[in-house]
């Protein structure tokens, strides 16, 4: 996706239905006014890109499936990120029209950075 290349996101791996961990290396550009520290809106951005990469996990091979739209984000900041940023993300529920989400971010020790919640509409064939 082009804007995840924009911001240096790459897939770690989907390897069940319904589950995907991203990560986010720590680059300069990405930093607040300290340049060491992860702006919380690249960690927002990473949970909301976890929480549809998990919703595209849980669809599979639908043939109706279409696409998804972030109906809602919830995002809680536990602590600093200053290394790379992992963000495992779980579905919660789904159904064929909602899907709802929650993604745990931690940085390169392991440390709970953030949490969120990320609620998508499912986008089917008409």
């Amino acid at each position: 996706m082009p804007f995840w290349d924009t911001l240096g996101i790459e897939v770690v791996r989907i390897d069940e239905l319904g589950h995907a961990v991203l990560r986010l290396p720590m680059r300069p550009p990405l930093g607040t006014r300290r340049a060491d520290v992860l702006h919380g809106g690249a960690i927002a951005t990473l949970i909301d890109a976890a929480a549809g990469a998990a919703i595209i996990a849980s669809v599979g091979d639908d043939a109706d499936y279409v696409g998804q739209a972030t109906l809602d984000i919830n995002v809680s900041y536990l602590n600093a990120i200053t290394t790379e940023a992992i963000a495992e993300a779980r579905i919660l529920r789904s159904s064929r029209a909602l899907g709802f989400t929650q993604v745990e971010v931690r940085d390169a020790a392991g440390t709970l950075a953030a949490v969120g919640r990320v609620t998508y509409s499912i986008i089917r064939k008409a």
